[in-house]
Parts: C-alpha cells; sequence; structure tokens
C-alpha cells in the first residue's frame, strides 16, 4: 500500500489537487475499465487516470474525470505493465471515501 497527493485537477471532481489516495499494487489481468489507477506513462510520468476501456489489442485507454482534462487520444493506448496500482480510497478535505 502507499500513500500518494494528488496533483493537478484532471480527476475533479472525484479528485482535488491536494487530496490524497491509498493505492495497492496492480496486477495486468486484474485491471477493471471504469477504475482508477497509477499508471507510470512513458511520456507523462506517472498520473492518475480512470480506466476507461481495453482495447482488442490488451492495451487500455484512460481518462480523466474532468471534462477538461487531457483526452484519451493524447494519452495514447497504455500496456498493463505501466498500470502499477489502483486507487482504493480517497482522502478528501471532507473525509475518505471508497474509489
Amino acid at each position: 500500500m502507499r500513500l500518494l497527493r494528488v496533483a493537478g485537477d484532471s480527476m475533479l471532481p472525484t479528485l482535488s489537487a491536494g487530496d490524497y489516495v491509498l493505492s495497492i499494487k496492480t496486477k495486468p489481468r486484474s485491471i477493471r475499465p471504469g477504475l482508477i489507477y497509477i499508471i507510470n506513462h512513458s511520456d507523462l510520468g506517472r498520473i492518475i487516470k480512470r480506466v476507461r476501456s481495453q482495447q482488442d489489442s490488451g492495451t487500455y485507454m484512460l481518462c480523466g474525470d474532468n471534462p477538461n482534462s487531457t483526452p484519451s487520444a493524447v494519452i495514447g493506448p497504455v500496456s498493463p505493465e505501466r498500470i502499477i496500482e489502483r486507487a482504493i480510497l480517497a482522502i478528501t478535505k471532507s473525509g475518505i471515501r471508497k474509489l
């Protein structure tokens, strides 16, 4: 388990800058669309995004919850090996909640 601080607003309204997430390591076979993950992106570094869908190629498309976040097409398809952790709890100013 790891506690990570959220930077940026790409996951608004679910997560805000300054919130924390508790994450656990994940395996490629346990990745599920709709859940929030920490990704080690080859160009963008470590990012937190929601997995939108799995492609026929086995890669995943990601998205932020904020409609103004970087589009999925810019993030590009991500291999499952780059999806390293799943966010399980959000620790925000208003309390703690499951993700």
